[in-house]
Formats: structure tokens, sequence, C-alpha cells
């Protein structure tokens, strides 16, 4: 008969934190590639300067710090918080990298 073990339990939730954040970083970066696709042509087709970039770079050094913060967060005891906080700074982001897109391309 198997015991309850909290360190087990504990390890466990941390990896599959971590699993997760994988996870949601591979689709946050992907949302971040197809917007700088999207720059490059919008910067193609009405000569736009490259300034049109910034808010791509932002987002793709914005969101490994928020990933860090919800690390702590998790760490700390506030799983459910730390989950939330990464799925709704990730939905942030990529609503304001189409937002960004959208007025690039309404010129």
């Amino acid at each position: 008969m198997e015991y309850y073990n909290d360190k087990v339990n504990e390890s466990a939730a941390k990896v599959l934190f971590m699993l997760f954040q994988m996870v949601m970083i591979l689709i946050v970066y992907g949302f971040v590639y197809t917007a700088f696709l999207g720059v490059k042509l919008a910067i193609e087709k009405y000569g736009l300067n490259a300034l049109a970039y910034v808010p791509e770079i932002f987002a793709t050094l914005l969101y490994p710090v928020v990933l860090y913060r919800t690390r702590s967060i998790f760490n700390k005891g506030g799983r459910l918080r730390a989950v939330a906080w990464c799925m709704g700074w990730a939905s942030v982001i990529i609503v304001a990298l189409y937002v960004h897109l959208d007025n690039l391309v309404s010129l």
C-alpha cells in the first residue's frame, strides 16, 4: 500500500507547472513570430520604418519575466493564481500584438 507523500506531490506539481510554462511560452512565441511576419509584410507594403517592431520585441522580452514572476508565485503556494497570471498575461500579449497589427494595416 502506498502512503501519501507531500514531498513527492510537491515535486510533481513543480514539474507539471514547468511543463505548463513551456507550453505557454511556445504558444506566445508562436503568436509573436506571426506578428513579426505581419509587421514585416506591413513594412514592405506601406513603407514603415523598423520602429514598427518595438511591440513585438517588447513582448518577446516581457513574457519570460512574467514566467519568472509566476514561478515565484507558484513556489509561495499560490498555484492557481500562478496559472491564472501565466494565462492572463499570455492573452494580454497576444491581443495587444494583433491590435498593433490591425493599427499598422489600417493606416
